[in-house]
């Protein structure tokens, strides 16, 4: 009788059983690890139409790089709090550092996580001469991505910037 209870007590003290165990254990944590980090900074996109914007996105690429080469561009903010008016400015200078006269611009403000969220505002021009200013208020707190769509001689330029509200 000593034998049998001495095999039956013995099967949790096996390596490949704590092994097992052992690996079962981190996938589990990695898991829900990944799921609280996806819950919590989810840093996706979400939109509507967004195989429309698909299909354009290689000719803006283009568009961009041969526009970066032109300008030079610059979002300026402070330290952005949840409900609390935040002063957004962006400038937009040539290479020879002179302002650029712009037929519109637009401050897009997205939510990565909730497209219900998102919304914009026209931006004004600011004291600095080339700078543009808006103020916003944030609802949420955590990720916002910020897109100055640029409209220049009839050509949109679109510049972004990733921004975190804080509590």
């Amino acid at each position: 009788m000593d034998k049998q209870n001495k095999t039956n007590s013995r099967w949790f003290k096996s390596p490949w059983v704590l092994a097992w165990l052992l690996l079962v254990i981190i996938v589990l944590t990695v898991n829900i690890y990944m799921i609280i980090q996806s819950k919590s900074n989810f840093a996706g996109l979400v939109v509507d139409d967004f195989y429309d914007r698909g299909q354009d996105y290689e000719e803006n690429i283009h568009i961009k790089l041969a526009n970066n080469e032109k300008w030079n561009t610059r979002f300026y903010l402070d330290k952005v709090y949840h409900n609390k008016p935040a002063i957004i400015k962006f400038n937009i200078k040539d290479k020879q550092n002179k302002p650029l006269i712009m037929d519109k611009i637009k401050l897009y403000i997205y939510r990565p996580a909730d497209a219900k969220q998102d919304f914009s505002v026209d931006m004004v021009p600011a004291e600095v001469s080339g700078t543009y200013q808006s103020t916003v208020t944030f609802t949420l707190k955590g990720e916002w991505d910020l897109l100055a769509s640029i409209k220049i001689n009839g050509t949109e330029v679109n510049y972004g910037r990733r921004l975190f509200v804080y509590d």
